[in-house]
Formats: structure tokens, C-alpha cells, sequence
């Protein structure tokens, strides 16, 4: 089978979401985030981001955090909490929550909510290690 350039290209296009669950597990307790989050998935989707700039023009109301962006969703019902691979074309999913649960605050650190502290989004990359 010989597969063109120009066909290849089309896998190019566009922002791959990983992992899709995430979204599929929170739609299920909240039956009214469906649409929006499924509206969340085609607009990314259908974007090439390369920078934080190009994203914000797309979600003009996303936020930075750390390393995470969080996003309104379900006309800012709830938060959608995800890392950006710009260079790859990634959306990582960390975690969907209500607005309660967002405000939640880290009973360690006051200063932090409890997602900032479970997702490690102040914390710097880890290594790779050195292949032998």
C-alpha cells in the first residue's frame, strides 16, 4: 500500500487529547458537562497550537498555572486541568472538577489549592535519565 505525503499530513493536523477518559469519566457523574466538554474537544482538536499565545487567542479566558493550563468550561461551570506539549501537539488531561472542588484549598499550604498539590504543576520537570 503506498501512503502519500499529503495524506500523511492530515494525521499532522490538529491537537491530540490524551487521554480522552478523563473527560468521559467526569461527563458520566455530571451529566450536564457532556456537551460542553465535548465542545471543549472539538475546538482543541481542531487548533495547531504553537504557543501560549496562539492557545489564549483560542480560549481567551484559559489560565496558566505552574506548568498546567486550566481551562473554563460549561460556561465557567467547571475546570478543566491539562499540560501543553506545544512542540508535540499534546493536550494531557490531568483532571475535570466543579468550581468547589477548584477553590478547594491545600490544608498543608493555604496559599495552593488541593489540585495544585496533587497534579505537582509548581514543580519542576522530571529528569530524564541517561540511557547506558
Amino acid at each position: 500500500m503506498v501512503t502519500s505525503i499529503a495524506s500523511l499530513a492530515l494525521y499532522d493536523r490538529g491537537v491530540r487529547i490524551i487521554t480522552r477518559r478523563t473527560l468521559m469519566e467526569f461527563w458520566e457523574s455530571q451529566k450536564d458537562a457532556e456537551k460542553p466538554l465535548r465542545e471543549w474537544e472539538k475546538k482543541v482538536k481542531s487548533n495547531e497550537w504553537t504557543n501560549w499565545g496562539e492557545l489564549k487567542q483560542t480560549f481567551g479566558s484559559a489560565d496558566q498555572v505552574g506548568s498546567c493550563t486550566v481551562f473554563d468550561v460549561g460556561n465557567n461551570r467547571w475546570r478543566l486541568i491539562a499540560r501543553i506539549n506545544y512542540r508535540r501537539g499534546l493536550v494531557y488531561t490531568l483532571k475535570v472538577m466543579t468550581h468547589a472542588d477548584y477553590d478547594r484549598k491545600d490544608p498543608r499550604n493555604r496559599r495552593r489549592s488541593l489540585w495544585e498539590s496533587e497534579c505537582g504543576c509548581h514543580e519542576p520537570p522530571p529528569t530524564r535519565k541517561a540511557r547506558s
